[in-house]
């Protein structure tokens, strides 16, 4: 996707070498009020509106809103904190926890911005629009925010860049098969085009803040200390587990939205069981940008996985570190047509550290869930005849998997464990452009195979009878589905040699015994 013009980030202050050296020397007396000041921001709102003043700058301080009155920014209004990082302006939103404050941007409002705020349980929702001038979320922190804490209808040409999403444990997703209405995101865009999500975080464990500081933008770094000045100054008691978040973004029936350098760092329900999805849901979408993000705390499952395509087409993901996690292209009736076609899944580096204490049931093991997978559902449910789907080797194959790239992907795992393979589902394999450049970077599926460090593909469920791994896992049957078509042309120019951002080097994961491992690893 071609960006129109340059974001430019908050003019913060010097940021700090960590959010640790903040200071709490600042009067705390503007962030003690406990009235209801909606109407207060409104009427600055307003006035500024009827005055043709373009920006309403608020000082630090707090204003409380209430989930009963909207704030609506007006025609021709943006939102900018006049202070940020140890200064920061604060909406506070209910302490329900099924309730959010919410501040609306109606459809007449063009080329606003909100920049450098902290939304304590309130969300941004923008309603449908067909002006095409940019608008922008910036620099904000965002702790709970009910269905979503930005939340865009229907328009095109958003920015949400360097903002911090968090949610703790009392706002986590209850449903463990989550529905659109009980399910929750830093980012829902619905029937969106032309926006792009970048440089945001999503989730974090509050006592490895200081650990992420150094990677990530001054931007970001100015947000974090907002985040300690919370934390610490105001005591508002946040937990440290911040990344209960269902999702980083979900999209439904999108267009050309770039998903670029975010850090995804959601809550592993291995120990705390709570209502996941996908890092990134995207539904029924066109043209989808993923690439340099960081994931991990996603679990391996039916909701779970960095991103998962459900009817796709001309999905891009490109340069990702995915700890523990996977690509995942399903067909189903979610959207609104059925084919996932043009996927291109490259350069990325999948890291797998967990076992069979977070591995999905026998009967879906290493196949549904593995580093990248294609499988159609609606194929292999019999057009939705049957329940459950046809989960071995007499499965129908697929009519709407076309195009699939996989491509010079690198896949690793910790010893004792296997690392993933790349699984094919029911895909027509006349359908997959598969080379011989996706290896291994630690020790193979299977060590003195005549495939070398080549990573295997396992084809409708099927297996070398009797043949198993170091540590017990099942061998693919050898299929001939590499190609030796060079498939670098098949990723956008201007996606191609990038690299993976430093962010892995911030998590040490699986209770901090496990450091990532560096994805410019050679092929063993």
């Amino acid at each position: 996707m071609k960006i129109k013009s340059l974001i430019v980030g908050l003019l913060a202050s010097v940021a700090l070498a960590t959010a640790n050296d903040l200071v709490c020397s600042q009067d705390t007396a503007a962030y003690k009020s406990t009235d209801n000041t909606a109407a207060t921001l409104q009427g600055l709102i307003d006035k500024a509106s009827e005055s043709g003043v373009p920006v309403v700058n608020l000082s630090p301080g707090q204003f409380i809103l209430s989930a009963d009155e909207p704030v609506v920014l007006r025609d021709g209004v943006s939102l900018h904190a006049a202070g940020s990082g140890e200064a920061p302006t604060v909406f506070t939103g209910p302490k329900d926890a099924n309730r959010t404050a919410t501040i609306k941007v109606p459809a007449t409002n063009v080329g606003w911005s909100i920049k450098g705020f902290v939304f304590d349980n309130v969300n941004i929702e923008i309603e449908p629009h067909a002006n095409g001038d940019e608008s922008s979320v910036l620099g904000n922190l965002f702790l709970n925010g009910g269905r979503g804490s930005v939340i865009a209808y229907s328009g095109e040409n958003l920015f949400i860049d360097g903002n911090v999403f968090l949610r703790d444990y009392e706002h986590r997703g209850i449903e463990l098969i989550p529905k659109n209405e009980t399910t929750n995101a830093g980012v829902v865009f619905q029937t969106q085009k032309s926006s792009v999500i970048s440089n945001n975080i999503f989730g974090m464990d509050l006592r490895k803040l200081d650990d992420v500081y150094p990677h990530v933008s001054r931007q970001v770094q100015s947000v974090l200390t907002s985040l300690r000045f919370v934390q610490q100054c105001l005591g508002r008691g946040l937990d440290d587990q911040q990344g209960f978040i269902a999702s980083g973004v979900q999209l439904y029936f999108s267009n050309d939205i770039t998903i670029k350098e975010n850090i995804m760092n959601g809550t592993l329900p291995d120990t705390i069981i709570y209502g996941q999805d996908h890092a990134i849901s995207i539904v029924g979408s066109n043209q989808t940008y993923i690439y340099q993000n960081f994931f991990g705390g996603w679990q391996l499952a039916d909701f779970g996985g960095a991103a998962r395509f459900t009817s796709a087409v001309d999905g891009y993901v490109i340069s990702n570190y995915l700890a523990n996690n996977a690509i995942m292209m399903y067909a189903a009736v979610h959207a609104d047509f059925m084919q996932v076609s043009n996927m291109v899944v490259a350069n990325n580096f999948f890291y797998k550290f967990l076992g069979k204490n977070m591995a999905p049931e026998e009967e879906l093991d290493g196949w549904l869930y593995e580093g990248v997978t294609f499988f159609d559902f609606y194929t292999a449910r019999l057009n939705y005849t049957i329940r459950p789907p046809i989960w071995n080797s007499s499965v129908p194959v697929s009519p709407w998997g076309w195009h699939i790239v996989i491509s010079n992907n690198k896949f690793g795992a910790i010893e004792g464990e296997d690392p993933n393979v790349i699984s094919l589902g029911n895909l027509d394999i006349q359908e997959a452009l598969v080379d011989k450049k996706n290896c291994y970077v630690t020790n193979p599926l299977v060590p003195g195979s005549s495939m070398g460090s080549v990573v295997p593909t396992v084809w409708r469920q099927t297996y070398e009878p009797g043949i198993f791994t170091r540590h017990g896992g099942k061998v693919p049957k050898a299929f001939d589905v590499h190609t030796n078509k060079e498939l670098g042309h098949e990723v956008p120019a201007h996606l191609r040699n990038l690299p993976i951002p430093d962010f892995w080097k911030a998590f040490t994961l699986l209770n901090d015994t496990v450091p990532m491992m560096d994805p410019n690893a050679p092929c063993v």
